[in-house]
C-alpha cells in the first residue's frame, strides 16, 4: 500500500434505516481528502449480516490510506427494499474509529 495504511481500524455501523439489512465484507472504498490517490478499495474484516434494526455491530480492518481527520467512506448495503450507498464524508479516523449511521437516504 503505497501511501499510507491505517492498521487495526474499528467501523461500527449503526442501522437506522426502520429494516433489517446486509453489508457485505467487499465493494467498499476510502479515500483520503488530502492525499493524490483517490478512491481506494476498501475490505471490512467481514460482512455484517442481517443487522436488525436499531442495532449496531462493529468490524476490524486495515484502511489503505493513512488515519486521517478527513476521510470519506462509501459503504454498499442490502435491505428488502433494494441495495443501497451511502457515502459518509471528512470522517476523524484519527483514533482509527469510525461509527457510521445507515439510514437508507
Amino acid at each position: 500500500m503505497p501511501f499510507g495504511q491505517c492498521k487495526d481500524m474499528t467501523i461500527k455501523f449503526v442501522n437506522k434505516t426502520g429494516v433489517t439489512l446486509t453489508i457485505p465484507s467487499e465493494g467498499h472504498r476510502v479515500r483520503n481528502r488530502g492525499a493524490v490517490e483517490g478512491w481506494n478499495r476498501l475490505e471490512l474484516g467481514g460482512s455484517v449480516i442481517d443487522l436488525a434494526a436499531n442495532e449496531s455491530e462493529s468490524v476490524r480492518q486495515d484502511l489503505s490510506i493513512k488515519c486521517v481527520d478527513d476521510a470519506d467512506i462509501e459503504i454498499h448495503y442490502t435491505t428488502s427494499d433494494g441495495d443501497f450507498t451511502q457515502v459518509f464524508e471528512n470522517r476523524d479516523i484519527s483514533d482509527k474509529n469510525a461509527v457510521l449511521t445507515l439510514t437508507n437516504h
